[in-house]
């Protein structure tokens, strides 16, 4: 004989939520991916963090994807020196796609803009600079921060149209995972973020990047197995580069 649970189960979605103005839930239909929305709105079991990071990523997410030299260029910073990782975007009101990356190992911030320079020397319209809220800080090996330093070589480099698109903080990786989830497929049936097979890094990061068993927490590398196995050093850095991007432009609200 199974004795009656000493609990009460209510289940109150967001969809039934008869004070929320017109038009919201269809904005959450279109702000979340399918499984965020089915869990947290209309209140279906569900565990959101198991498995893959990067929810409902398809073959439509990638294309090739042509660097245009008048269009806006969008260089999304990760800051680590090994290795040092940024992806190149070009993007619309709605839609980001990723045309390259810059991934080094054991590269300081002034190197890898080097490696951009070098890559793409005759840039006519404007660069805009995302990512990481901590380039903005100075540390003790260095006079100027980070994005000094880029903005410092780009513009001896004779790039005078430089703008930067930088938080204060960095947001909770949550709400960056929901944000660039949103993006990849949302509740509608839309893509909003396109990759191009010459991201090798970034979609890597897409197809191996995981949670922790039954946790919320990204299982990154352990230094014994960035070690043993190269690959996964890269492992976190490119998709946090792409991520600060899609989060600024196209913040998500965890509900």
């Amino acid at each position: 004989e199974n004795p009656k649970p000493n609990y009460r189960l209510i289940i109150a979605p967001t969809s039934q939520n008869v004070f929320l103005p017109p038009g919201f839930i269809d904005s959450l239909k279109e702000a979340y991916d399918p499984e965020y929305y089915n869990i947290n709105v209309l209140g279906q079991f569900g565990d959101y963090s198991k498995g893959l990071v990067v929810k409902n990523f398809s073959p439509q997410n990638v294309a090739e994807i042509n660097y245009i030299d008048t269009l806006p260029l969008h260089i999304s910073c990760d800051f680590n020196v090994d290795p040092m990782c940024w992806v190149l975007a070009h993007k619309t009101d709605r839609i980001v796609c990723f045309f390259d990356e810059i991934a080094l190992e054991n590269a300081s911030t002034s190197q890898a803009v080097d490696a951009f320079i070098a890559k793409y020397p005759n840039h006519k319209g404007e660069i805009v600079i995302n990512g990481d809220a901590s380039g903005d800080f100075r540390s003790a090996n260095s006079e100027f921060t980070n994005y000094a330093i880029i903005n410092n070589k780009l513009k001896s480099a004779e790039y005078h149209n430089v703008r930067f698109d930088i938080k204060s903080y960095n947001p909770p990786v949550k709400s960056r995972i929901a944000s660039w989830n949103s993006k990849i497929l949302n509740s509608s049936g839309e893509r909003e973020i396109f990759i191009s097979p010459r991201c090798k890094w970034l979609l890597y990061n897409i197809y191996n990047l995981k949670y922790k068993e039954g946790t919320s927490i990204i299982d990154l590398p352990s230094y014994h197995q960035i070690k043993t196995t190269r690959e996964s050093k890269f492992l976190g850095h490119p998709f946090d580069a792409a991520s600060y991007l899609v989060e600024f432009y196209w913040p998500v609200r965890i509900t």
